[in-house]
């Protein structure tokens, strides 16, 4: 292998960076419409200023929503900062700006979970560290010095491999009863073709979405399914930008010559590779390959526990496991003075609020995270001896419902293991 073939001398070859530069514009539009969307309706207010306490993931305790309605301020410094991006106006402060604020958000509350916000952390991170700034943006005119046509391959390919993980992921995620059969669906669409078709569409498109676009001669029937396919979700189901934002990415699909043809720019000529391939270009290459590993093997992660992960919740989040389980119920919890064996009920729903009791009955870790929260209360009160159990009752995809928690477990004095199954948790009955 000649040197002009290695991987990372292809990674890093220099290639026309307007796929890169639109991208940048669209996703600063995109979330700046996130962030006031999610001020507008009431998002904001439900997940971040009514609760009296958050659920965070596990280890980010001290993520603390702003008092107040200091949260409306919070979003909309991220709006500032979208815009700031979509113009490239001091793009790399604004660019991880943004994505800070995002992931802190996205960690300091589990309740109403969606895998398309950890997407979002992934792409802004990506784009923290691309020169996606370089043309048509204010530090351009700022500093004319750093204007340049072009970026290193890796910059188109790893949103390839990224696009491509989620989808395939999406596409084995469908491959299990609930969804072949349309149950998932049944609480959506009341048809039963449309609802088998949606069932079958949803799996052929995911799986060969990736492929379509990577080849010149299905190119054109590849976008024009994922108009098709992601602006029908963007219609029927409240999925967010998500659907805005897979088109997007499918700019770096294309060469960068067929869009500038599109846009009526002059085509641009291809620029000789001489740069050489330092040490920290190398590791560079590392890095790439390690972070595509790891987003290999979080999807499948929850072999390690042994459960149904959309009854158990376990390996769930982060696995792209779109669209692929409702559930509804009820939990309270049966609280205990083991000084004096007195017990009474304690009603979640004179703590939380809509959004929040909503999440509650079908996660197990956020039940859990309640049970030690009340725990915490009834200290501060003078009570430390406590017991603390979660009688519940949960329906996944219309099943006749069953208890989630086994309700002889003690919450408020078991541990959470985050790399084991939780023994406490019921199993799914087979129908």
């Amino acid at each position: 292998m000649t040197n002009a073939d290695s991987l990372p001398y292809r990674l890093w070859k220099p290639v026309d960076n307007t796929p890169l530069v639109i991208f940048r514009i669209l996703l600063g539009f995109l979330l700046f419409f996130q962030s006031i969307n999610d001020i507008f309706s009431d998002r904001v207010r439900t997940l971040f200023i009514e609760p009296a306490f958050t659920f965070p993931f596990m280890g980010f305790e001290w993520l603390r929503p702003l008092p107040g309605n200091g949260m409306y301020f919070y979003f909309l410094l991220m709006g500032l900062l979208a815009i700031m991006i979509m113009l490239g106006a001091f793009y790399r402060v604004a660019m991880i700006g943004y994505t800070l604020l995002w992931t802190a958000t996205y960690l300091m509350q589990k309740c109403g979970y969606n895998n398309h916000y950890y997407l979002i952390i992934l792409i802004c991170a990506f784009m923290c560290v691309m020169p996606a700034h370089r043309r048509l943006s204010v530090d351009v005119w700022r500093r004319p010095c750093i204007k340049s046509s072009y970026c290193p391959q890796w910059c188109s390919w790893l949103f390839i491999a990224q696009f491509g993980i989620v989808y395939t992921y999406a596409a084995i995620a469908k491959l299990y009863p609930d969804w072949l059969s349309g149950r998932y669906l049944e609480s959506t669409l009341t048809s039963n073709r449309i609802r088998y078709l949606l069932c079958f569409v949803g799996i052929i498109f995911d799986f060969l979405i990736t492929p379509l676009m990577l080849f010149r001669r299905t190119r054109t029937w590849g976008m024009a399914a994922a108009c098709i396919f992601h602006l029908t979700n963007a219609v029927v189901f409240t999925i967010g930008i998500f659907p805005f934002l897979a088109l997007s990415a499918m700019l770096f699909f294309y060469p960068p010559n067929v869009i500038r043809q599109l846009l009526r720019w002059p085509a641009l000529k291809p620029k000789a590779n001489n740069a050489s391939i330092t040490i920290w270009k190398k590791l560079a290459v590392y890095a790439m390959g390690i972070y595509l590993l790891i987003q290999v093997l979080l999807p499948i992660r929850y072999l390690l526990f042994g459960t149904q992960p959309y009854w158990s919740e376990e390996g769930f989040r982060m696995s792209w496991r779109m669209m692929s389980r409702n559930k509804s119920g009820w939990v309270y919890f049966k609280v205990v003075n083991n000084d004096t064996h007195k017990s009474w009920i304690d009603e979640p729903e004179t703590r939380l609020n809509y959004a929040s009791l909503n999440s509650l009955p079908g996660f197990p870790d956020i039940i859990w995270q309640y049970a030690q929260h009340i725990k915490k209360i009834y200290e501060k009160e003078g009570i430390h001896n406590l017991s603390i159990y979660a009688v519940s009752s949960v329906s996944l995809n219309g099943r006749h419902p069953q208890p989630l928690i086994d309700p002889k477990t003690d919450l408020a004095n078991t541990p959470w293991e985050p790399y084991r199954h939780a023994n406490w948790i019921v199993p799914l009955e087979h129908e």
